[in-house]
């Protein structure tokens, strides 16, 4: 790295010569590029050859001369904020290392930024949004997909020859914009309204100190929105991850404030206290809800803890508070790792749990059509968060998409499961 930051000061140092067209003065136009190199800069994490530098055509001293123009091509990759890489930036971009510098004498023609066209901003849009864009502006595009753990068909990076401010980018029109795209899925793949080829992702008995951050990278990097059924202990515990699962778009539900089942389950009366303490807890955390929430059952809303008729009692009285109800049908029974055979590790037990309830699930519901795809994971349990790539690499491969139950928009429960 010391060789990549001699390597760069040259392009930095000749920074301070560059005279851009006469709507900004030097001093404004010098203090962005300065500002945009750094950031630039951030994601090219590699050396490079010494020479690579040396494709900087500056201005001469004097712009008034015949030869004055800007640098023939100011390389530049715009890593998009975008759902999935929006927290995390530098883990949701591949190392772009195809940087190209090309030659381009302008004229400083008046509101053109001397050569290049000005496009909109392409924050939180498709890739064939962007190429249209492109397109109506008369710039070539060329989509290239790179490794990356994320929904395919959303740009991670632009690079280009130009520069950019709050108002949008400055391209240059005679160098292909190169888009860069991750290749987890296919981007025409869309979620059917049923719910029937989509899976929801739901997470217990958090928040945790450590792991609901690393669980939620993940997520991240896959473009994935889950349900979080949270403790209000653990919330009141851990506020600052409470509000990390809420700022990051991911739905915050209930689960209750002890989880303890002969305190919780002793009356429909004792329930809704625990409800509207856990709502206290949230506020006081810094989450905000909304009109509906969500809320699941510590051990399902079919248990000995309950008989059927004090299960629809509280699921009634929740109604009235506004919760929607979830219980599940796919689970990798990471709270019950005490169940494993000798000599299987938790890894193993969790992905064997995973696979033998999704196979079962998926053949229930050929006779239940638009029931969902609910899966039960614990984030207090690092494993689970360990193999969660794996297994939503294993769920697109099988033609599945991911949606929050926010989307499904009515319960499900064990009874509907028996109809």
């Amino acid at each position: 790295m010391k060789h990549f930051a001699r390597t760069l000061l040259l392009p930095l140092l000749c920074l301070c010569a560059l005279v851009l067209c006469a709507c900004e003065t030097p001093r404004e136009s010098l203090e962005l590029l300065r500002a945009e190199w750094g950031e630039i800069l951030e994601f090219y994490t590699y050396d490079y050859p010494p020479t690579d530098y040396a494709y900087f055509s500056l201005v001469p001293d004097n712009p008034d001369t015949p030869d004055a123009r800007l640098l023939d091509a100011l390389p530049h990759t715009e890593v998009i904020e975008s759902v999935y890489n929006r927290a995390a930036k530098p883990a949701s971009i591949a190392v772009l290392d195809d940087v190209v510098y090309l030659r381009r004498s302008v004229s400083a023609d008046e509101g053109d930024r001397s050569g290049y066209a000005a496009v909109p901003r392409f924050a939180d849009t498709h890739v064939s949004t962007v190429s249209q864009i492109l397109a109506a502006h008369g710039i070539a595009c060329e989509t290239v997909s790179v490794k990356n753990a994320a929904p395919e068909g959303e740009v991670v990076a632009l690079h280009y020859a130009g520069f950019s401010d709050e108002n949008g980018y400055y391209v240059n029109p005679d160098v292909p914009v190169t888009l860069c795209v991750s290749g987890a899925k296919s981007a025409s793949f869309e979620a059917s309204p049923d719910g029937e080829n989509v899976v929801y992702l739901t997470f217990d008995d958090g928040p945790t100190e450590k792991d609901t951050e690393r669980l939620l990278d993940v997520l991240d990097r896959w473009g994935v929105r889950g349900t979080f059924f949270t403790i209000g202990a653990s919330v009141e515990s851990h506020p600052a991850a409470a509000r990390l699962i809420a700022d990051r778009g991911h739905t915050f539900g209930c689960h209750t404030v002890t989880h303890v089942y002969e305190d919780i389950y002793a009356s429909t009366d004792a329930l809704e206290a625990e409800v509207l303490r856990w709502e206290e807890i949230a506020a006081e955390a810094g989450v905000t809800l909304g009109e509906t929430k969500y809320f699941r059952f510590p051990f399902g809303s079919v248990s000995a803890y309950v008989t059927e008729e004090e299960a629809e009692e509280m699921k009634e009285m929740l109604a009235g508070h506004g919760y929607l109800v979830f219980d599940w049908n796919v689970m990798t029974n990471d709270a019950v790792l005490g169940l494993r055979d000798e000599g299987v590790s938790t890894s193993d037990y969790i992905r064997q749990s995973f696979e033998e309830t999704f196979a079962r699930c998926l053949k229930e519901n050929e006779s239940n059509p638009g029931a969902p795809i609910i899966i039960l994971m614990h984030e207090t349990v690092p494993e689970t968060i360990d193999l969660l790539p794996w297994m939503l690499g294993r769920i697109t491969k099988a033609g599945f998409s991911f949606g929050s139950l926010e989307n499904y928009g009515r319960s499900w429960t064990y009874a509907e499961r028996q109809n």
